[in-house]
């Protein structure tokens, strides 16, 4: 009798272990991350001005040269290969219907373009008509921003007037590359860190009694943020791929703010520029 009372209560002790460990195996099993499919899937792509621009800066592409119109269209087809099915550009919500206009007319006739930049056409509504998209918007919103008056300040220190120098002549060495380099450049992290430390560093500069920098770049950082809110206001679900098309500056902002939204999934432009 003794022993197999004995019995029970080890085969009881055994099943309390075995439970705990089994709880223990479960807990530790759904500590494990996994990758969220609910996201949607963001190709925020970076692109110089191809035509007209107030930048102080602008690149040096001529689209008369064959060669450089043939990495164009490699540069479409990398990434039409995305699969759009949201176009983001960089023109004010307003242009809605002007935009869904022309692009009507655009896929009938190529020469039938918007009176803008010409990346807006050569890349945002040809990536459109091949990859059969009809859902284009732009998120832009103009701010006024006096980016020389910056210059002008930090030029009067010896320190800071050799580092403006340094990144204008880098911005100048980029814009003189072909197509293909100066796209492959823009939409590495680097660049992009690069251009949002310089912006952040004219921030700091300031007469002995103002603060101009921090003013001026606040306007800057207003209208990246009033752009991420027109882009939130698209209807888009995780069946989505959205495909952004803005200038370098602009998309060092946009990551930041789609790296740390639960809701989104950044994929890497660099993969649309290797071809």
């Amino acid at each position: 009798m003794k022993k197999i009372i004995f019995g029970l209560i080890i085969l009881t002790l055994f099943n309390c272990t075995t439970e705990k460990e089994t709880e223990n195996s479960n807990s530790n099993t759904k500590q494990i991350p996994t990758e969220n499919s609910e996201k949607i899937r963001i190709l925020n792509f970076g692109s110089v001005h191809l035509s007209m621009t107030s930048d102080a800066n602008s690149s040096k592409i001529n689209l008369n040269n064959p060669n450089e119109v043939t990495d164009l269209k490699k540069l479409v087809d990398k990434i039409v290969e995305f699969k759009p099915t949201i176009i983001c550009l960089e023109l004010e919500p307003k242009n809605n219907e002007y935009i869904a206009s022309t692009f009507l007319k655009y896929k009938k006739d190529q020469t039938k373009r918007l009176n803008y930049s010409d990346e807006l056409n050569s890349i945002g509504l040809e990536v459109a008509r091949l990859s059969g998209t009809e859902r284009i918007y732009g998120i832009d919103s103009q701010i006024g921003f006096d980016y020389p008056s910056l210059i002008k300040i930090a030029n009067k220190n010896k320190s800071d007037s050799v580092f403006i120098a340094k990144v204008i002549n880098n911005y100048k060495r980029v814009n003189v590359l072909k197509l293909k380099e100066q796209f492959q450049i823009i939409n590495t992290k680097e660049y992009k860190a690069e251009t949002f430390d310089f912006y952040n560093f004219l921030a700091t500069k300031h007469t002995e009694t103002g603060q101009e920098g921090a003013e001026e770049i606040a306007k800057f950082y207003e209208r990246n943020l009033k752009m991420y809110s027109n882009f939130n206001d698209i209807e888009m679900n995780k069946n989505d791929r959205v495909f952004i098309l803005l200038g370098a500056t602009h998309t060092a902002y946009f990551d930041v703010f789609i790296e740390n939204n639960e809701t989104f999934k950044l994929e890497n432009p660099s993969e649309y520029t290797n071809f």
